[in-house]
């Protein structure tokens, strides 16, 4: 006898007030049709600007004005299509729009293109002066970052030659994607209740997950057999990545291909060195986690397929929607009365997409459009850690809202280094608004929520440093001409592992490890989700314990959107990342949970 399969609901049989809102950015598609109809005349009266755009301090804010609202309205039109297309990829409609909203996308970007060049070609004088003038304030912060670029830009032809090189730059990149999501076949596996399945990247971190080794162990086996056979192609799209890299920063006269990468958000070296040497210096952290990890799963030596095992059972526990919206409210009270009531109102004004439904893209997101309250995509589980992903996207939501209220569309967007902050703030709020309404003889549902958080530093703070200082030494080793082989990145990355999982097994699968990494061939950009937690974690410590004054400081940093550099933002806020005090304060809260994650196995006797 066969059992069906329960296909999931249509967006028709999902009630309204459970789907978001995208009226306020277009009341139907066809409104949407006619604003994209009318676009182009928006990028033509900017464009009318070339040439001219510098001849005086009207005439360049009038022309930054036209190229403002050109952008604001391409960036709305953009989000609406493919928000309408994530509500279920297999819509039509939706695709067309998708489509056209690219097309117009790369269309405007190419026609508006001059703007920053032909800012450029006047001189460092002529732009003091109109800044000086006080009649294109409002662009201050945006023409004094163009002049700090200046030394990095190249002349007219060479900077034409290297927009036409975009497409050859990503060759590495899109090598390894359609290698690693395309031609590679991870083969089948057998998971926990014997059944032969496909084994997939998802279907690998799953079994991963497995309280059976030898599921865990066969499944990372037979996985990372398929990169192993491909070795050499994946270090030569690496190496080839690397070489991009230090090309491009050596053509605009950058000292490193990493100084090229930190240099748009006006990150010092030092920043990414300081945050390397914070964690390497938390190694008996690291040491402690790994021995009670070892021993709370009863092993003698811990695999790198042990490390995202579970050291206890969740809670059998369902949550709602409602539900969790109040938690997260009840949470985030720390961050002002204001704060609250804007989320609260946020919820019933359907900024989230809650269920999943048939054909929605899968994951969780918070995006939005300037002058539109933002929205929030989930699919909702019923877990505490959807949950958690609740108020991690409500996190992002409220930042984006608040950097609208106080900034223009030029300046309401904020950095990939400050972005993961208010999500990861509020994720702390919500773990230790848990912790204190909890029973006192709860152990178990203690320690599942404590180990949440000391995973999410490990893989967070440990983990994207570990990959930070993999970075640094594979473009500093080429940098000093040398060759990038496959056995010396394996060794480093063998070597890097012996240092952030201290006491684990080092196979050829895990020296190989860091040729299945992504976020590679975006160099030196993982190291911000570190900063990001180590910057959240500080600031949560001080709301809870300072109370509305660090609250309120908090909030003017998400005001503030990118108006700012992100460092000058944070340190504003309360913390310094020009030191390692952050970083340091963080590996030491790290340490603090391990310890009462340990004295609760103790006391529990899962541990002796």
């Amino acid at each position: 006898m066969s059992t069906a399969v329960a296909e999931p609901v249509t967006r028709d049989q999902i009630p309204v007030a459970e789907t978001w809102d995208l009226t306020d950015y277009y009341a139907t598609d066809e409104a949407w049709s006619a604003a994209a109809d009318a676009f182009p005349a928006l990028v033509e009266t900017a464009a009318a600007f070339r040439g001219r755009l510098t001849e005086s301090t009207a005439t360049l804010g009038e022309g930054l004005d036209a190229v403002m609202a050109a952008q604001e309205a391409m960036r709305r039109l953009f989000v609406y299509a493919k928000l309408r297309f994530d509500e279920d990829v297999t819509n039509t409609v939706a695709q067309a729009m998708r489509q056209r909203a690219v097309r117009i996308a790369t269309e405007a970007g190419a026609t508006l293109a001059f703007v920053e060049p032909e800012i450029l070609a006047a001189t460092a004088d002529d732009i003091k002066a109109i800044v000086s003038t006080g009649q294109v304030e409002g662009y201050r912060f945006l023409l004094e970052d163009l002049e700090r670029n200046r030394p990095h830009t190249r002349s007219i032809e060479v900077e034409e030659l290297l927009a036409q090189s975009a497409d050859i730059a990503r060759a590495a990149e899109e090598i390894f994607d359609a290698l690693d999501d395309g031609d590679l076949d991870f083969g089948q596996v057998t998971d926990d209740e014997g059944k032969v399945v496909k084994l997939t990247k998802a279907m690998n971190q799953r079994l991963l997950e497995s309280k059976n080794r030898e599921t865990r162990k066969a499944s990372w086996t037979q996985f990372m057999s398929v990169y192993r056979d491909h070795k050499e192609t994946l270090a030569a799209a690496h190496a080839a990545s690397v070489r991009k890299d230090v090309f491009y920063a050596r053509v605009r006269g950058h000292e490193s291909a990493r100084a090229a990468a930190l240099h748009g958000d006006n990150i010092p070296g030092s920043v990414y060195d300081s945050l390397i040497e914070a964690v390497r210096a938390g190694q008996p952290v690291m040491e402690k986690y790994a021995s009670l990890r070892r021993r709370m799963l009863g092993l003698d030596s811990l695999a790198m397929y042990d490390m995202y095992a579970p050291l206890s059972d969740e809670p059998d526990r369902e949550y709602g929607y409602a539900e969790a919206c109040e938690m997260t409210l009840n949470a985030v009270a720390p961050l002002g009365e204001q704060y609250v009531a804007d989320l609260r109102q946020g919820f019933a004004d359907r900024w989230v997409d809650v269920h999943e439904t048939k054909g929605k893209t899968s994951g969780a997101y918070s995006w939005g459009a300037y002058g539109v309250h933002p929205v929030i995509l989930m699919n909702w589980a019923g877990t505490l850690d959807t949950v958690f992903t609740l108020a991690h996207e409500a996190g992002h939501a409220m930042h984006s809202k608040l950097a609208q209220s106080k900034q223009p569309f030029h300046y309401a967007g904020y950095s990939i280094f400050t972005a993961e902050i208010a999500s990861t703030v509020n994720e702390a709020l919500l773990t230790w608004d848990l912790l204190d309404k909890l029973p006192a003889d709860d152990f178990q549902t203690r320690f599942s929520i404590i180990n949440r958080m000391v995973d999410g530093i490990q893989g967070t703070l440990v983990r994207q440093t570990q990959f930070a200082e993999f970075e640094r030494e594979t473009h500093a080793h080429y940098e000093a001409g040398n060759p990038l082989t496959l056995d010396w990145m394996s060794e480093l990355y063998a070597g890097l592992q012996a240092i952030y999982v201290p006491d684990s097994e080092i196979d050829e699968n895990v020296s190989l490890t860091w040729a299945r990494v992504p976020h590679f061939y975006r160099a030196f950009y993982v190291f911000q989700y570190a900063t990001g937690i180590s910057s959240a974690l500080a600031l949560a410590r001080m709301i809870r314990d300072e109370g509305e004054p660090a609250a309120a400081r908090y909030r003017e940093m998400l005001a503030a959107g990118g108006s700012d550099y992100p460092l000058a933002l944070l340190q504003r806020a309360g913390v310094d990342l020009t030191t390692p005090a952050p970083v340091t304060a963080a590996m030491e809260e790290y340490s603090r949970l391990v310890d009462e994650l340990e004295s609760i196995a103790l006391a529990s006797g899962w541990i002796s």
